[in-house]
């Protein structure tokens, strides 16, 4: 058994002005890409030959660009070989949006179907936020996703679509995936698969995952929602070895009971407009408190440059701060001209998107040095300076301090801070543990939780909560 892999990933934001770019994604190639993935033990032990591709996953951001990614997706297909191989396994997010094409993800599968043929069977594993077009669906044999938001669970998914394209290579079939939506948008910081209504809605899809005859996967998906085009939104996704029917009245009945239930999503964590929040922090004199800037959300493909929250911090006079942190590669470039201990002026923020604020800070270089990156790897030039009553972080490319580990990888220990600034949604799990408060800020910006707020010009209508009660 010969089984072809290939993986390439970025969540995408439309909202986002700036392009994600060839250099933004960790790039691997033949076997080199084996270490990056948590299959390759499966494959091991069902005694398959894999064929490597690619992989390329970059931190999520605007779309790709047009150039940057037929060049990388052109690659994945060019490595699939003419013949000789029996199954097609890949890992891709599910949600990358290109530059004047809109899907990457379904031009990718178009491609590499086109490569392989109609016989031969591809398996797809996804993110739970993947935006599914209905040619995706329709091009791939298998699709499954992660269970879990946040995501704890991505080498589950990979082995399941590894185990599901085994199954169809040794039975010799070919599913066919039906695909049902929901006309609602629920952004997933209010969508957590541990609480309800999400939860009764993924125990729903496991019992009928493994209670009905036939049915190979049962895949529940909330979509990203910071993209601008019709098929946004959350999606149910069913694959029975050979009755689609059965697969579509499961589907259908999946996505029926969300937007039942969709006015009784709500954020399970405190939130706050931002003065506010900032208000609460400063007055609670028992815990430490995070606030996450959900607006600049850099997990969510925001800018990350936005001093908003850092300018209300400074009118507040909010005291014993940690700004965790700020995409500016020109102020970055300054504190690696000067030196350690050295005390500067500069102006941060608001250079990428011309909807940042931006502001003006003064404090000493207290550490320099690269910083960890959300998927592990490098994420370039940081700087620390400390301005008295707030300590700002500088990183020179987008980056997101959503693990402890990452903020050991400048030397900033967090725990010293009354409150801690970070660009997130809701607190990763690291953080979550070890968070004794934690407070959500409703902030600006090309991640906002409100899709009033988006100014979305694409998607379909009508659509929760632009519209209800429309069934």
């Amino acid at each position: 058994m010969k089984i072809v892999i290939g993986s390439m990933q970025c969540e995408g934001n439309s909202l986002t002005p700036i392009l994600t770019r060839y250099e933004d994604f960790d790039y691997a190639k033949g076997e080199a890409m084996y270490e990056k993935l948590k299959v390759m033990d499966c494959f091991k032990e069902a005694n398959a030959e894999v064929i490597p591709t690619i992989y390329a996953h970059a931190l999520p951001g605007g779309p790709v660009a047009k150039d940057d990614f037929f060049r990388l997706a052109n690659e994945l297909v060019d490595s699939i070989p003419e013949s000789g191989f029996d199954g097609v396994w890949l890992f891709l997010h599910g949600a990358m949006c290109v530059e004047e094409i809109g899907s990457g993800d379904t031009y990718l599968v178009r491609k590499v179907r086109e490569k392989v043929g109609k016989d031969i069977p591809i398996s797809l594993a996804l993110d739970f936020h993947a935006d599914n077009t209905d040619e995706i669906i329709e091009s791939v044999n298998y699709v499954t996703a992660f269970r879990t938001a946040p995501h704890t669970d991505h080498k589950d998914a990979q082995v399941r679509a590894a185990k599901a394209l085994i199954k169809c290579i040794e039975k010799n079939i070919l599913p066919r995936p039906q695909i049902a939506r929901a006309d609602v948008v629920i952004c997933g910081d209010a969508v957590l698969t541990a609480e309800q209504p999400l939860k009764g809605i993924m125990e729903m899809a496991d019992k009928l995952e493994k209670e009905t005859d036939g049915i190979l996967g049962v895949q529940v998906f909330n979509g990203q929602p910071w993209i601008d085009e019709p098929y946004m939104g959350p999606s149910f996704v069913v694959t029975h070895k050979s009755d689609t029917e059965i697969s579509k009245e499961i589907a259908n009945k999946l996505a029926d009971k969300f937007y039942e239930v969709r006015h009784d999503f709500k954020f399970l964590v405190e939130t706050a407009e931002p003065k506010e929040a900032i208000k609460m922090a400063m007055e609670d004199t028992e815990n430490q408190v995070f606030l996450t800037d959900s607006g600049d959300n850099t997990t969510a493909g925001a800018v990350g440059d936005n001093a908003y929250m850092l300018s209300l911090l400074q009118e507040m006079g909010a005291k014993n701060v940690l700004l965790a942190g700020i995409a500016d590669a020109e102020a970055c470039d300054k504190c690696y001209k000067a030196q350690i201990g050295d005390t500067l002026t500069l102006e941060v923020g608001g250079k990428l998107d011309l909807n940042s604020k931006s502001t003006t800070i003064t404090g000493k270089l207290i550490h320099r040095g690269n910083i960890l990156s959300y998927t592990g790897g490098d994420a370039g030039e940081s700087a620390t300076l400390d301005c008295g009553d707030i300590t700002v972080v500088i990183t020179k490319n987008r980056a997101s301090m959503c693990r402890p580990d990452i903020f050991e990888s400048v030397d900033l220990d967090y725990s010293k801070y009354k409150i801690v600034v970070v660009k997130l949604g809701y607190l990763f799990p690291e953080l979550a543990s070890v968070a004794q408060r934690s407070i959500l800020v409703f902030t600006p910006g090309c991640s906002t939780e409100r899709l009033q707020d988006m100014n979305m010009k694409k998607i379909r209508r009508p659509m929760f909560p632009l519209d209800d009660d429309f069934k």
